[in-house]
């Protein structure tokens, strides 16, 4: 039985005042430079193949991923409070957020790079097996023997 997703209403998030917009200012700050410091390490992971090493990074990138979804939404309901800071600290915010997502930006070219290898390896492994099972006669007429084999499906364990 599929379960149906409720729509829950939008809470009005309560603004921030100065005060407490620095504090999630300087908050979210410091969680987007550790989140960019796990994603250029995770990037480097990949870069080097070791993807297991990449993987323990998922529960750290995913804790400073929603921690920094909350302060996000909680400076945009209160932009009022944080067009008030110094520019200074607006400017290291941006600065910050411009090399995380530099960072994010080449972490998913290297995904992408990742995920196509691995497709084409399995493929060329579904291809290898699908070609050792053919047959290797030949009928009357000189020509392989009945249909070209297909790729058979196949299952791979992680515990191997």
């Amino acid at each position: 039985m599929l379960s149906r997703r409720r729509s829950v209403p939008a809470v009005a998030k309560p603004q921030l005042t100065i005060e407490e917009a620095a504090d999630r200012l300087a908050r979210m700050s410091q969680t987007v430079a550790r989140l960019t410091a796990v994603i250029v390490e995770e990037t480097s992971l990949l870069k080097a193949g070791k993807y297991v090493a990449a993987s323990a990074l998922e529960a750290r990138k995913g804790e400073l991923s929603s921690r920094y979804v909350m302060d996000v939404g909680a400076v945009r309901a209160s932009a009022d409070s944080v067009a008030a800071q110094p520019a200074e600290v607006l400017e290291e915010a941006e600065a910050l957020h411009l090399a995380f997502r530099q960072a994010l930006d080449e972490n998913l070219a290297v995904l992408g790079v990742a995920r196509s290898v691995a497709e084409n390896l399995m493929r060329g492994v579904a291809q290898e097996l699908a070609a050792r099972n053919a047959p290797t006669t030949y009928d009357a007429r000189g020509g392989a023997y009945g249909r070209p084999a297909a790729a058979a499906p196949m299952t791979l364990s992680r515990r191997s």
